[in-house]
């Protein structure tokens, strides 16, 4: 059964033409220190909007494309190249616009060059007329818009509209230092490079998926997929959980071209072809058509039987990993919340980590629990996916808070944190003046330490940093200490 419902998908944007110069290099330039390619073989295809077509139409679906392409020898080279695949194409004829043709030198596989042939006239004398644009969106299942920087697109806003209007889903393909004219778009695609020009510098994933969902937020965007490369992508959607899906091809990259006019006539596609508007299904094909066409040269496509194939062998693996993935849940749950043993410590930690999940730390002595410590502790358990809190021994107690400390022994002080979280932190106790050899053993995600710390005073706090870890401070409770509460009781019983 095929993975995808027959569609009409309709896409607008920058069509470039894509030549591959094909040669040898093997003598240098008597004119100048650089290498002679010897031209062999030349290979052209539809390059920018253009390549989105393409997959879009070897997917198997009605494909139709809106592109500002030129009269000139490549323009006539290109329109012929998209009439051969059998695409629909609309666009204008202009004498005085320059068809952008991008080539690249290739010599033993290796890219040595791109050069870029294209001209400042962005087609202001004429443009495809809005009824003619507007008749083909009402027609069509969704809208795609390429966006390759090229002044295709310069009336998008009213594209969006009229697109809303006919309630298509519109999928964008951004570029350039301002996405406001993608407002009210369902999806974005950008890689972390365009991303980053917007929002600016993310130092991780929390930091991506913060700064999209501020991006949707002012947007009104449905849903952000930043493409990492190698990292796989963020999937960021309204009134649903972010998601990170990791890449299927880390090990073989062969040529990123042409990669993100796959991803986006993936997403489309299998978008619509879903029962359930399924955005996170969506992309996890888009992630696996992306890791296919990229170990390929050059500007690839992927029909829909070799997508589907692969798809179905992918969800294959996947549940075997998702029974995996339960069978280590279960287990973490049959775990005894107050550990009592390095042993059994290690064992949770490496469940935790099997399932790819947070840990966050903290410590104290915990000795006359009050309203600060459980504020605190619902705090620190929001921080991470699992909590791990270090008791201190009776021993350090006394060493730390004096002779007559703790009031409550370490079994008691620990049964209380148990109840105080719902079971749902580790406890373990630690003798030492400082939690930081526990530290060092579960190497925590998330250190964090209730009171007017700084960062840098907190013990442990060099060790995660330099681990790619986050310190977090929670601010104490005003008025709530053990030391207030038994000195309220020595004063009322004087």
């Amino acid at each position: 059964m095929g993975l995808f419902k027959k569609s009409k998908i309709l896409v607008i944007g920058d069509a470039i033409l894509d030549k591959y110069s094909f040669g040898v290099t093997n003598r240098i330039s008597p004119e100048a220190p650089v290498p002679v390619l010897k031209i062999e073989k030349e290979i052209l295809k539809p390059g920018g909007a253009a390549n989105v077509a393409v997959n879009v139409k070897s997917l198997g679906l009605d494909t139709n494309l809106v592109a500002n392409i030129g009269i000139d020898d490549n323009g006539k080279i290109l329109r012929k190249l998209i009439k051969s695949l059998r695409i629909n194409l609309t666009s204008v004829s202009d004498r005085d616009f320059k068809t952008t043709t991008k080539t690249r030198l290739i010599s033993q596989n290796q890219q040595l060059m791109r050069i870029d042939d294209e001209s400042g006239n962005r087609l202001e004398k004429k443009n495809i007329p809005t009824k003619d644009v507007e008749k083909l969106i009402k027609n069509s299942d969704a809208v795609i818009f390429s966006d390759y920087g090229k002044g295709s697109l310069k009336d998008i806003t009213t594209l969006i509209k009229i697109s809303n209007k006919f309630k298509k889903p519109v999928f964008i393909d951004p570029k350039g230092d301002d996405f406001n004219c993608y407002k009210n778009a369902f999806a974005i695609t950008p890689n972390l490079k365009e991303f980053e020009n917007i929002v600016g510098g993310c130092k991780d994933h929390n930091e991506i998926i913060s700064n999209a969902k501020s991006l949707s937020r002012k947007l009104n965007i449905n849903s952000i997929l930043v493409t990492l490369g190698s990292e796989g992508m963020i999937l960021v959607r309204k009134n649903h959980k972010s998601l990170h899906i990791k890449a299927t091809a880390e090990k073989e990259v062969f040529d990123v071209t042409g990669a993100g006019d796959t991803v986006i006539a993936v997403l489309c596609a299998t978008y619509l072809s879903s029962e359930d508007d399924d955005m996170y299904f969506a992309s996890m094909v888009a992630n696996i058509a992306a890791g296919e066409v990229i170990k390929k040269l050059g500007a690839q496509s992927i029909s829909g039987d070799e997508l589907t194939d692969i798809v179905y062998k992918e969800s294959s693996l996947q549940k075997d990993s998702e029974e995996e993935f339960f069978q280590n849940l279960d287990e973490l749950d049959e775990c005894k919340r107050i550990i009592k043993n390095e042993e059994d410590l290690k064992k949770i930690i490496k469940l935790i980590k099997s399932l790819g999940m947070t840990i966050g730390f903290t410590n104290g002595c915990f000795d006359i629990l009050h309203r600060g410590h459980t504020t605190y502790l619902d705090e620190a358990r929001k921080s991470a996916d699992f909590l791990f809190i270090g008791v201190n021994d009776d021993l350090s107690v006394k060493n730390l808070k004096g002779e007559h400390r703790p009031i409550n022994t370490l079994k008691d002080r620990m049964e209380m944190i148990r109840r105080a979280t719902f079971d749902d932190a580790f406890i373990i106790k630690f003798s030492e003046q400082t939690p930081l050899k526990l530290i060092k053993l579960i190497k925590p995600n998330i250190l964090i330490k209730g009171g007017d710390y700084k960062a840098n005073e907190i013990v442990g706090s060099d060790f995660i940093k330099k681990n790619k870890g986050e310190v977090k401070i929670i601010p104490f409770v005003k008025g709530c200490s053990s030391s207030n509460i038994i000195n309220k009781i020595i004063k009322s019983s004087d």
